[in-house]
């Protein structure tokens, strides 16, 4: 009876463990994940990029959505900054003005609930900006925008999702506005 008791406490422990090391909330000993900027020319000389102010952030998620806003806001700038672009100050007549809206939806797929992930940047020319900047629609259509959607089991509680949704997007975006001002100065 004890030999059994042992066999079958060894049978069920594995699968248990397995289960704990594989669920959503257990991350590997060795998972890491990291990104650095070098700002080369941190001062408001830099004529070589592309100037623009961020107008807002706006996060559309269920439950903890202000950490999410707040970590896109401080991560906005130096994608911007990947992308070829510098944000400066409004004060500073800047050519060009963003606005970020993240969304997070949950819906059914059969019997699991999934989510969808959707991070929109939308640039206008600084003259242009929506009269109502809180509003992010608004009835001028933008110079450029890039959307990114993505559907699945992660989350923008993820930092890393969160970062790699904004970057895509923003590099969407920026690459639209330089066609765009290619073709306006053609």
């Amino acid at each position: 009876m004890k030999n059994q008791l042992q066999k079958l406490s060894v049978f069920l422990f594995f699968p248990i463990l397995l289960s704990c090391l594989l669920s959503c909330e257990a991350l590997p000993v060795n998972y890491s994940s990291g990104q650095s900027w070098l700002i080369s020319k941190p001062d408001e000389t830099d004529k070589t990029r592309t100037t623009l102010t961020i107008l807002s952030v706006h996060v559309d998620k269920s439950g903890g959505w202000d950490s999410v806003e707040k970590e896109t806001a401080a991560l906005a700038p130096l994608y911007f900054w990947d992308s070829g672009c510098m944000v400066v100050a409004a004060e500073r007549e800047p050519s060009y003005a963003a606005q970020i809206q993240i969304r997070e939806r949950e819906y059914n797929s059969g019997w699991k609930t999934k989510k969808s992930l959707a991070v929109e940047v939308r640039i206008w020319e600084y003259k242009d900006i929506p009269e109502t900047t809180g509003a992010f629609f608004a009835q001028k259509l933008p110079a450029a925008t890039g959307r990114i959607v993505a559907s699945g089991d992660e989350s923008f509680s993820s930092s890393e999702t969160t970062g790699r949704l904004l970057s895509k997007a923003i590099d969407k975006a920026v690459k639209e506005l330089f066609a765009y001002e290619r073709k306006k100065d053609a």
